[in-house]
Parts: structure tokens; C-alpha cells; sequence
């Protein structure tokens, strides 16, 4: 799976494409991969998804 992210306030706002209505946010950037884990289980409804997460494009622009 991939996480756009980006930068919202003092907090990283991320979207799985690939997961139609996957979005979390994150403080840190390390933090990014268990928060889009979390939300794609969510999403999915399912307990035992193994994710692996490639931040493929960030940006420090805030979103309107």
C-alpha cells in the first residue's frame, strides 16, 4: 500500500488510494505506517491484514 501524506497543522494527514475512505493522521512520520495499518484494518474489517507501507510523496503544504 502507499500513504500520500502531508503536512495539516502539526500533524501528517495521510490517504491510502488503494483503500477507497482510508485517511488518518499521524504527529510524527514514524508514526505513519501503524496509523494507516489501523485505518486500513478499519476500513477492511478484518484483524489479521498485514500492511506494508511505502511513503511515496509527502508535502509540508497544508491542505485548504
Amino acid at each position: 500500500m502507499t500513504a500520500e501524506v502531508s503536512r495539516s497543522g502539526a500533524w501528517w494527514a495521510v490517504e491510502v488510494p488503494e483503500v477507497p475512505g482510508a485517511f488518518t493522521q499521524a504527529e510524527r512520520l514514524d508514526q505513519v505506517e501503524a496509523a494507516v495499518v489501523d485505518a486500513v484494518r478499519t476500513r477492511r474489517e478484518c484483524d489479521d491484514l498485514a500492511v506494508t507501507v511505502t511513503v511515496a510523496h509527502w508535502s509540508t503544504r497544508a491542505r485548504s
